[in-house]
């Protein structure tokens, strides 16, 4: 077992407390998506050539829905901050700015990712 568990559990730790996310934080939005959709979302789901999303707005919704359907109860702000992570790394859509923040940019350069 990779020691990634802790560093998970502490991302989730953080997350439950108040004011510690902002909107649109895809820095957040992937700690999120690496818990809760990672282990059957990969780059598989998001790197084939014909997707679902065909923009921001559609990703959001996609985010939306399987957060209901999985009954995660994530807030607005999660799923902004979970679909501005997607849009950063993988689909690279116009959006609006408070959506895609620099975060959001920097988030999907990040090392950990860029190695799958």
């Amino acid at each position: 077992m990779r020691i990634v568990l802790l560093p998970l559990l502490l991302a989730a730790l953080l997350l439950a407390l108040p004011g510690t996310g902002t909107a649109a934080d895809a820095g957040r939005g992937r700690t999120l998506y690496d818990i809760r959709c990672d282990g059957c979302h990969a780059e598989s789901v998001h790197g084939r050539e014909k997707r679902a999303a065909a923009d921001f707005d559609a990703i959001r919704s996609w985010v939306r829905r399987w957060s209901q359907n999985l009954g995660l109860r994530w807030t607005d702000a999660e799923i902004d901050d979970v679909s501005a992570w997607l849009n950063a790394r993988y689909y690279r859509f116009p959006c609006p700015p408070a959506a895609c923040t620099t975060t959001g940019q920097d988030a999907a350069r990040s090392p950990v990712h860029g190695a799958r």
